[in-house]
């Protein structure tokens, strides 16, 4: 281990902290000689007197940074260990630092263990240098050796084992002069696998005397890579015997990769046009084949035994070999030739082909052959009919017109366009089939399409389609005069008929939109941008504020509205150019408003704006106020006769009572049906009253069990319930139940005697009847009104409270005759679970 101090430079603003990283360092290290500097610039005075072997610099200081500091060390010490220890870590520093050149980059902690870590950086830094400077002076040995790069040699004296190896051994083994090398290190140099080979030459040397050699393996001491040398051994006799051995090492390892590499691309090339989709050949210039890809045996079939040698004009059929025979001779000259011919394979079939191919030549400029490549058709000859098709039936015409404009070309999609056979059309003036109203400006388009080769602009204008209707067309000219295979103006055009019907569509709903927004009742309309500004308003409210559309136009919620309204409107807005809706409510100059918003998108998703819809709800806050009121009126009055009616009855109901008893008289018995009557009366006003419009917590309920249930409450009289419904439904349990009590008790009430009441199932609903008398058609419209009876004890009410029951579920109820000619309640529209 190398003992020499090393000197560290160390530089940070903190003195403390300079004090405590010298005095960790030496306990970890003590060749660490620390030097300090509270600056760069002070750092940098200091390494100019005298460097040291390494720098530590913080990277948060004044004047100077720790970068800043790097970058002037490089400047004059571009190898110089810096070690960047920093307390502010970021990946920007680091990068920073990297890109300045910085050998070692460590982030301050809060232990000691970070001085530990930065010792070992300090002292392997150094180490770095080390090897690379001694690396340096090596190679720089090296290329001053007499000995030729890639050769050495050694002597073994065989009584001593001293091995002995010249500057170009070294150089191969990677032993340095100050190492010696024994035997045994000498064969664990090579391969394990080639080991017993060597010693086995090298024994075989000794022992016959005779000169040996090999190739093998060797790896460099301290190195993985593997080099392949050649080594010859020769013996060197004293007296008859072999006492030294001399040894020439030679690296071959370069000129097998040449060779490896010459093999691997020749492999290369065969595989690639093996690969090749298209076929590969060289021709003798006889015109048999010599060589071939597999693509070749694939396609025609033949074996490779039939191909070698084969003439190449029997892989064509009997009517395309004048023609290939004949570009053979060509190409055979010196020109490049590209011909279509079908290939026949070794089963008759023909497949179209474009064969091209080039002369081959020795270094001469003698001609040895020809190489070429044949290209499938098949699919060129497919997209061409499938373009044909499309011609014939796109929504697109192509047509061709002269200067005159006359059409010398008109694709056979015309026909389905505008109805013409294409052909028909052919010679005709173009202006002929335009409306009148459109022609100027297209002529004026032809003009300039004319006048300028460049001109692309689109036109729209209508053309007389067959049955004398008239199509809208788009079309844009290109001028072709200089290509042969047109000689003409390319137009296209393509129906817009229907896409100028949504226009004329799109234009009538902006239209109704913007009549909309400028004419909203109640309320206004408004669209704001990114930026909050109102982009768009509208509506008949705004005057009533004081406000018009033109003036919100460009405006932000804080240019118009009070702070405290502003502010809400900007939470609200920002929020929903989030992707939010939200509903709030504002009052502006003494009214009431509703407010929402909601997110426009993009057909990408992006929200670009947000709109709000206003609305004044002034008067419905005052009506729900005069409804609160009233419930609580209401609630007042069924106080009233739930306790200071029910009250008085009860004690009337007792004294009652007590009279019976002392006395008999038919006018008592009058008295206590009253007062039942009364009772009763109370009762439905109190179920009517409490019950509302509305239901409570609603759950799944079995109509026909509930049915039964209320049974046991309406007197008998001699009826009989038939359940018909084994139904469940969704609803407030005990407001159903009341519902059914009503419905039986009045099926049993003013049914008659002898009265059979069902309970059954619709498909929506259920039912419940009875075979009584029924109700006449004329009175089915009035039952459900409040004291509507036809008893003289009835109170009027129960039909009523269903009614009302009814209508809080968001049923309907109606009356028909039932089967046997009584009454039949149909309740509908209830959720039904199966």
């Amino acid at each position: 281990m190398n003992t020499s101090p090393i000197r560290v430079l160390h530089v940070d603003d903190d003195p403390s902290l300079l004090e405590l990283t010298g005095e960790v360092l030496q306990r970890e290290d003590d060749r660490l000689v620390l030097e300090t500097a509270t600056g760069a610039d002070e750092g940098l005075d200091q390494i100019g007197d005298r460097p040291p072997d390494c720098i530590i610099s913080d990277f948060d200081m004044p004047g100077s940074d720790g970068i800043e500091f790097l970058r002037a060390v490089r400047e004059t010490y571009p190898d110089l260990p810096f070690i960047l220890f920093t307390g502010k870590g970021s990946e920007s520093v680091a990068s920073d630092a990297m890109a300045a050149g910085v050998t070692d980059y460590l982030q301050k902690g809060s232990g000691i263990e970070q001085y530990e870590l930065l010792a070992n950086r300090i002292t392997n830094a150094i180490e770095a240098q080390r090897v690379t400077q001694e690396a340096a002076r090596q190679e720089e040995l090296m290329r001053l050796t007499e000995l030729a790069a890639d050769t050495g040699g050694w002597e073994l004296d065989l009584e001593t084992e001293e091995l002995r190896l010249t500057e170009g051994t070294r150089r191969l083994t990677n032993i340095s002069p100050e190492n010696t090398l024994t035997l045994d290190e000498a064969f664990d140099l090579y391969h394990p696998d080639d080991r017993d080979e060597v010693q086995t030459a090298v024994n075989k040397t000794v022992q016959t005397g005779e000169q040996t050699s090999g190739t093998w393996r060797l790896r460099p001491r301290g190195s993985e890579e593997e080099r392949l040398v050649d080594v010859t051994i020769t013996p060197v006799k004293l007296n008859g015997d072999v006492t030294t051995l001399r040894g020439a090492v030679n690296d071959v390892t370069d000129i097998w990769e040449r060779d490896h590499e010459l093999e691997y691309e020749r492999q290369f090339i065969e595989q690639s046009l093996d690969a090749l989709n298209d076929l590969f050949y060289v021709l003798n210039t006889d015109g048999t084949i010599r060589r071939w890809n597999d693509r070749v045996v694939d396609v025609t079939g033949y074996a490779e035994s039939e191909l070698s040698g084969m003439d190449a004009n029997k892989m064509f059929p009997e009517d395309e070999q004048e023609n290939a025979g004949e570009a053979i001779k060509r190409t055979l000259t010196g020109d490049r030739v590209t011909v279509e011919a079908d290939l026949q394979t070794s089963d008759d079939d023909r497949i179209p082909y474009e064969w091209t191919g080039s002369r081959l030549t020795d270094p001469d400029g003698e001609t040895t052959g020809i190489v070429g490549i044949g290209r499938d058709l098949t699919e060129r000859r497919q997209r061409e009919r499938r373009f044909q098709a499309l011609v014939e039936n796109s929504n697109d015409s192509i047509s061709i017109v002269d200067n005159d404009g006359r059409f010398q070309y008109q694709s056979p999609s015309v026909e389905h366009i505008l109805g013409y056979n294409s052909s028909e059309i052919v010679g005709d003036i173009a202006w002929e089939y335009i409306h009148p109203d459109d022609r100027e400006a297209v002529k004026e388009a032809f003009s300039q399409w004319t006048e300028d080769s460049g001109a692309t602009e689109l036109i729209e204008y209508r053309a007389r389609h067959a049955d004398g209707s008239w199509r809208w067309l788009e079309a844009r000219g290109t001028e072709q005069f200089d290509n042969p295979a047109v000689d003409g103006y390319v137009i296209n055009s393509r129906d817009i008929t229907e896409y100028k019907e949504h226009e004329r569509e799109l234009n009538e709903l902006r239209e109704q939109y913007q009549s909309l927004v400028e004419n909203f009742p109640g309320g206004g309309l408004f669209l704001f941008d990114e930026n909050l500004q109102f982009v768009h308003a509208g509506g008949k409210e705004l005057a009533e504020v004081g406000l018009s559309s033109a003036e919100l136009k460009g405006t932000r919620p804080h240019d118009t509205f009070p702070e405290e309204i502003a502010d809400e409107h900007v939470d609200y807005f920002e929020k929903t150019l989030d992707g939010e809706s939200h509903t709030y409510y504002q009052e502006y100059q003494g009214l009431k408003y509703e407010i929402r918003t909601m997110p426009i998108q993009e057909d990408t998703g992006e929200i670009t704006y947000g709109m709000t819809v206003s609305r004044n709800i002034s008067q419905q806050v005052e009506q729900k106020r005069d409804l609160k009121r009233q419930n609580e009126r209401l609630e007042e009055f069924t106080s009233v006769v739930s306790h200071d009616l029910r009250n008085p009855l009860q004690i009337a109901i007792g004294r009652l009572e007590l009279a019976q008893k002392e006395c008999d008289s038919p006018h008592l018995d009058d008295i206590a049906d009253a007062l039942d009557r009364s009772q009763a009366l109370i009762d439905d006003l109190l179920t009517l009253a409490r019950g509302g419009n509305t239901v409570g917590s609603t759950e799944t309920v079995s109509v026909s069990a509930l049915a039964e249930e209320c049974w046991q409450v309406i007197p008998d009289n001699d009826t009989t319930l038939d359940i018909r419904s084994h139904q469940t439904v969704t609803a407030d349990r005990s407001r159903l139940q009341q519902l059914l009590e009503n419905l039986l008790a009045n099926a049993v009430e003013h049914g008659g005697t002898n009265i059979t009441v069902s309970v059954g199932s619709l498909a929506n609903g259920f039912y419940v009847a009875d075979n009584g008398t029924g109700i006449p058609d004329e009175e089915r419209d009035s039952v459900f009104e409040a004291g509507y009876s036809t008893t003289e004890d009835g109170t009027g009410f129960g039909l009523r409270i269903v009614k009302q029951i009814v209508d809080a579920h968001g049923w309907e109820i109606e009356i028909v005759e039932s089967h046997s000619g009584g009454a039949q309640f149909e309740v509908t529209g209830a959720d039904i679970l199966e």
